[in-house]
Protein backbone atom coordinates (compact mmCIF):
# COMPACT_ATOMS: atom_id res chain seq x y z
CA UNK A 1 0.00 0.00 0.00
CA UNK A 2 1.50 3.30 -0.75
CA UNK A 3 -0.28 6.86 0.23
CA UNK A 4 0.52 9.87 -0.69
CA UNK A 5 -1.27 12.82 1.73
CA UNK A 6 -0.82 16.80 0.48
CA UNK A 7 -1.18 19.87 2.64
CA UNK A 8 -1.43 21.88 -0.27
CA UNK A 9 -0.77 25.44 -0.36
CA UNK A 10 -2.99 28.10 -1.86
CA UNK A 11 -0.19 29.46 -4.37
CA UNK A 12 2.99 27.41 -5.98
CA UNK A 13 5.55 30.13 -4.34
CA UNK A 14 4.67 28.85 -0.89
CA UNK A 15 5.34 25.28 0.25
CA UNK A 16 3.33 22.12 -0.03
CA UNK A 17 3.53 19.65 2.47
CA UNK A 18 3.85 15.97 1.18
CA UNK A 19 4.15 12.67 2.63
CA UNK A 20 4.11 9.08 1.71
CA UNK A 21 3.01 6.56 3.60
CA UNK A 22 2.78 2.83 3.34
CA UNK A 23 0.49 0.17 4.74
CA UNK A 24 3.27 -0.48 8.01
CA UNK A 25 3.08 3.82 8.85
CA UNK A 26 6.63 4.07 7.55
CA UNK A 27 6.19 7.88 6.38
CA UNK A 28 8.29 10.13 4.38
CA UNK A 29 7.79 13.44 4.20
CA UNK A 30 8.72 16.71 2.51
CA UNK A 31 7.94 19.68 0.76
CA UNK A 32 7.51 20.68 -3.08
CA UNK A 33 5.88 24.03 -4.54
CA UNK A 34 4.90 23.56 -8.16
CA UNK A 35 1.64 21.56 -9.58
CA UNK A 36 4.58 19.95 -11.88
CA UNK A 37 7.27 19.09 -9.12
CA UNK A 38 3.68 17.60 -7.12
CA UNK A 39 2.36 15.62 -10.09
CA UNK A 40 5.82 14.38 -11.59
CA UNK A 41 6.59 12.77 -7.72
CA UNK A 42 3.84 11.41 -7.57
CA UNK A 43 3.99 9.65 -10.47
CA UNK A 44 7.04 8.23 -10.07
CA UNK A 45 5.47 6.95 -6.62
CA UNK A 46 2.03 5.13 -8.29
CA UNK A 47 0.32 5.92 -5.03
CA UNK A 48 -3.31 4.31 -4.33
CA UNK A 49 -4.63 7.26 -3.19
CA UNK A 50 -4.09 10.58 -3.04
CA UNK A 51 -4.99 12.69 0.03
CA UNK A 52 -5.66 16.49 -0.37
CA UNK A 53 -5.89 18.87 2.00
CA UNK A 54 -8.11 21.61 0.24
CA UNK A 55 -12.00 21.90 -1.35
CA UNK A 56 -12.11 19.85 -4.36
CA UNK A 57 -15.27 20.96 -5.38
CA UNK A 58 -17.82 23.75 -5.01
CA UNK A 59 -20.87 24.10 -3.88
CA UNK A 60 -24.39 22.30 -6.00
CA UNK A 61 -25.36 25.33 -8.42
CA UNK A 62 -21.84 27.42 -8.64
CA UNK A 63 -19.66 27.36 -11.25
CA UNK A 64 -17.03 29.60 -9.82
CA UNK A 65 -15.57 31.86 -7.11
CA UNK A 66 -16.29 34.87 -8.37
CA UNK A 67 -18.28 37.77 -6.75
CA UNK A 68 -19.31 39.49 -10.09
CA UNK A 69 -21.15 35.89 -11.38
CA UNK A 70 -24.92 35.25 -10.87
CA UNK A 71 -23.27 32.21 -9.01
CA UNK A 72 -22.55 33.62 -5.92
CA UNK A 73 -25.92 33.10 -4.70
CA UNK A 74 -25.97 29.57 -4.76
CA UNK A 75 -24.42 29.81 -1.47
CA UNK A 76 -20.93 29.45 0.23
CA UNK A 77 -21.07 25.70 1.72
CA UNK A 78 -21.24 22.27 0.72
CA UNK A 79 -22.98 19.82 2.37
CA UNK A 80 -19.76 18.30 3.56
CA UNK A 81 -18.69 21.44 4.76
CA UNK A 82 -22.20 21.37 6.75
CA UNK A 83 -21.66 18.09 7.95
CA UNK A 84 -18.57 19.38 9.68
CA UNK A 85 -20.56 22.05 11.79
CA UNK A 86 -22.63 19.40 12.88
CA UNK A 87 -19.49 17.83 13.91
CA UNK A 88 -18.54 20.95 16.05
CA UNK A 89 -15.43 20.80 13.74
CA UNK A 90 -14.08 24.67 12.56
CA UNK A 91 -12.96 25.30 8.94
CA UNK A 92 -12.69 28.25 6.70
CA UNK A 93 -15.54 28.09 4.04
CA UNK A 94 -13.62 27.86 0.20
CA UNK A 95 -15.45 31.14 -0.42
CA UNK A 96 -13.72 33.37 2.57
CA UNK A 97 -10.51 34.99 0.81
CA UNK A 98 -7.31 32.68 0.54
CA UNK A 99 -9.86 30.17 0.77
CA UNK A 100 -10.84 30.46 -3.27
CA UNK A 101 -7.17 30.55 -4.63
CA UNK A 102 -6.53 27.19 -2.87
CA UNK A 103 -10.32 25.97 -3.78
CA UNK A 104 -9.23 26.65 -7.46
CA UNK A 105 -5.72 25.22 -6.93
CA UNK A 106 -6.80 21.79 -5.20
CA UNK A 107 -9.85 21.38 -8.15
CA UNK A 108 -7.01 22.05 -10.91
CA UNK A 109 -4.91 19.45 -9.57
CA UNK A 110 -7.46 17.21 -9.01
CA UNK A 111 -8.20 16.91 -12.62
CA UNK A 112 -4.62 16.72 -13.83
CA UNK A 113 -4.45 13.76 -11.39
CA UNK A 114 -7.91 11.85 -12.30
CA UNK A 115 -6.66 12.74 -16.13
CA UNK A 116 -4.06 10.34 -15.18
CA UNK A 117 -6.30 7.13 -13.71
CA UNK A 118 -5.32 8.10 -10.01
CA UNK A 119 -7.49 8.10 -7.30
CA UNK A 120 -7.86 11.39 -5.49
CA UNK A 121 -9.77 12.05 -2.27
CA UNK A 122 -10.39 15.69 -0.63
CA UNK A 123 -9.33 15.43 3.27
CA UNK A 124 -9.10 17.51 6.22
CA UNK A 125 -6.65 17.26 8.61
CA UNK A 126 -7.49 19.66 10.80
CA UNK A 127 -11.05 17.73 11.68
CA UNK A 128 -8.84 14.27 11.48
CA UNK A 129 -7.01 15.39 14.24
CA UNK A 130 -9.72 16.50 16.43
CA UNK A 131 -11.85 12.94 15.76
CA UNK A 132 -8.47 11.44 16.50
CA UNK A 133 -8.27 13.06 19.85
CA UNK A 134 -4.61 14.46 18.65
CA UNK A 135 -4.06 18.36 18.85
CA UNK A 136 -3.45 20.41 15.43
CA UNK A 137 -0.58 22.39 14.71
CA UNK A 138 -1.68 25.54 16.30
CA UNK A 139 -1.19 23.80 20.06
CA UNK A 140 2.34 23.12 18.60
CA UNK A 141 3.93 21.18 16.35
CA UNK A 142 6.23 18.97 18.86
CA UNK A 143 2.54 18.03 20.26
CA UNK A 144 0.89 17.00 16.93
CA UNK A 145 4.67 15.37 16.12
CA UNK A 146 4.35 13.40 19.16
CA UNK A 147 0.77 12.31 19.22
CA UNK A 148 1.32 11.09 15.23
CA UNK A 149 4.45 9.23 16.49
CA UNK A 150 2.32 7.62 19.80
CA UNK A 151 -0.65 6.25 17.18
CA UNK A 152 2.33 4.47 15.20
CA UNK A 153 3.49 6.53 12.72
CA UNK A 154 6.98 6.28 11.89
CA UNK A 155 10.02 8.21 9.94
CA UNK A 156 8.80 11.82 11.30
CA UNK A 157 11.42 12.20 14.43
CA UNK A 158 12.86 14.93 13.18
CA UNK A 159 10.29 17.13 11.39
CA UNK A 160 9.60 20.56 12.14
CA UNK A 161 7.44 21.43 9.31
CA UNK A 162 3.43 22.07 10.15
CA UNK A 163 3.13 21.18 6.04
CA UNK A 164 4.65 17.64 6.18
CA UNK A 165 3.02 16.83 9.56
CA UNK A 166 -0.86 18.11 8.22
CA UNK A 167 0.20 16.06 4.88
CA UNK A 168 1.26 13.11 7.33
CA UNK A 169 -1.88 12.91 8.77
CA UNK A 170 -3.84 13.85 5.40
CA UNK A 171 -1.59 10.30 4.30
CA UNK A 172 -3.15 8.67 7.54
CA UNK A 173 -6.84 9.39 6.73
CA UNK A 174 -6.35 8.29 2.90
CA UNK A 175 -4.92 5.04 4.38
CA UNK A 176 -8.16 4.50 6.52
CA UNK A 177 -10.04 5.10 3.71
CA UNK A 178 -8.03 2.37 1.57
CA UNK A 179 -8.60 0.20 4.94
CA UNK A 180 -12.24 1.28 4.49
CA UNK A 181 -12.12 3.00 8.27
CA UNK A 182 -13.23 6.23 7.20
CA UNK A 183 -16.20 8.46 7.05
CA UNK A 184 -17.37 10.11 3.88
CA UNK A 185 -19.28 12.99 4.70
CA UNK A 186 -21.32 15.21 2.16
CA UNK A 187 -23.05 13.99 -0.89
CA UNK A 188 -20.88 11.97 -3.53
CA UNK A 189 -22.76 14.47 -6.64
CA UNK A 190 -21.04 17.38 -4.87
CA UNK A 191 -18.17 16.43 -3.42
CA UNK A 192 -17.34 14.17 -0.12
CA UNK A 193 -14.84 15.06 2.72
CA UNK A 194 -13.12 11.70 4.07
CA UNK A 195 -12.92 11.65 7.93
CA UNK A 196 -11.43 8.93 10.30
CA UNK A 197 -14.33 6.60 11.34
CA UNK A 198 -14.94 8.41 15.35
CA UNK A 199 -13.62 4.97 17.09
Amino acid sequence: MKVIGIDLAGVEKRDSGVCILDGKLKAKAFTLRSDNEIIESIIKIKPDVIAIDAPLSLPFGRCCLKDTCRCRTKGHLRQCDKDLIKMKIKFFPLTLGPMRGLTERGMKLKKMLEDRDLKVIEVYPGGAQDILNIPRKQKGISELRKSLLTIGIKGILKVTSDHELDATTSALVGKMYLEGDYLALGDPEEGLIIMPRKS
